[in-house]
């Protein structure tokens, strides 16, 4: 027996109809979510793999960054003030790992200042970046390989954090923040 079309405003609700009509309806509804949900988790990660300027800096700006980065880098372990005096926006300020602040001005001075211990290189690794066209975060473990006045050597570790700026066509550091992960005192050779 089948049940008849109803083509008032009022549609029958499910109960109104036979359990295997019943069955059915469901079984269809489910297949309309289920379909649904597929497309829509297609679309997603259709978009997910188009890359955009907002979710992944393009190559070429994250190299001009890093570049920024690595010769701020290169000018502190030369301790090379007029370097760093171009590299450091005239705002420029730094968090020690003791949550000291200095101003430029004040790093500066670090520069020329007779040093207590001497470094010899650095390593940088475990890069987190976000660029924008004229800003940019740039995470990294840094190791310095130093030694003191004495002269054992020693690797200080940092996490340190740059905040950088666009000025034409070069990048300025406007702000870092360094935490002190550890020291060995006794690296291997």
């Amino acid at each position: 027996m089948t049940t008849p079309i109803d083509t008032s405003l009022d549609t029958p609700t499910p109960a109104h109809l036979q359990p295997k009509e019943r069955t059915n309806m469901k079984i269809t509804h489910i297949k309309i979510v289920v379909f649904a949900m597929a497309s829509l988790i297609l679309v997603f990660e259709t978009l997910a793999q188009r890359p955009t300027a907002e979710k992944s800096p393009s190559a070429a700006l994250t190299s001009e960054v890093l570049s920024a980065v690595k010769a701020l880098q290169d000018a502190g372990l030369r301790r090379d003030v007029s370097a760093l005096e171009q590299l450091y926006s005239t705002d420029y300020f730094h968090t020690n790992p003791d949550g000291s602040m200095m101003q430029r001005e004040d790093v500066l001075a670090s520069y020329r200042a007779a040093p207590d211990m001497s470094f010899s290189s650095s390593e940088d690794s475990e890069h987190k970046i976000i660029a924008r066209k004229d800003f940019a975060v740039v995470n990294e473990r840094l190791a310095l390989h130093g030694k003191t006045a004495e002269g054992d050597p020693f690797i200080s570790s940092y996490r340190v954090t740059y905040v950088l700026q666009r000025h034409g066509q070069r990048w300025q550091c406007i702000n870092s923040h360094s935490s002190l992960l550890g020291i060995d005192k006794h690296p291997k050779q």
